[in-house]
């Protein structure tokens, strides 16, 4: 079975890049995600960058985005609470469900989002590059 959630560490820009893929439910983004905080890499307070290009928003059904919060929340202990949270997509029409979504999203917890078209501004927002 293919991973709903892939990710890799930046270490020297305390970032962890996260890439979606399939269909995921709320469960398997959980599980996922989890995974993370077993790496040796992550650090409590790393930016995260969510790459949602590979998948297809439509196709999530938008009770599953729903849940999401609530399993993301059980991490924020460990997760820490000062950083931030890019998602980006190159689909224009997913660009337009994320800019609903976020208002779900923002009920996780006091986290900076930002919505972006590419992994590169996203990775600049980070960073603090104009």
């Amino acid at each position: 079975m293919e991973l709903a959630l892939e990710f890799d560490f930046e270490q020297f820009e305390n970032l962890v890049v996260m890439r979606l893929t399939g269909t995921p439910t709320a469960d398997e983004l959980g599980a996922g995600y989890a995974k993370i905080f077993e790496d040796e890499r992550f650090i409590e307070g790393m930016h995260c960058i969510w790459d949602c290009s590979e998948i297809d928003l439509k196709r999530i059904p938008i009770s599953e985005v729903r849940r999401l919060p609530a399993v993301l929340r059980q991490f924020m202990v460990r997760r820490g609470s000062d950083y931030k949270a890019a998602i980006v997509t190159s689909r224009g029409s997913d660009y337009q469900l994320l800019r609903i979504y976020l208002t779900i999203l923002k009920l996780i917890g006091d986290i900076q989002f930002r919505l972006f078209r590419s992994v590169d501004k996203a990775n600049r927002w980070i960073n603090n590059v104009v």
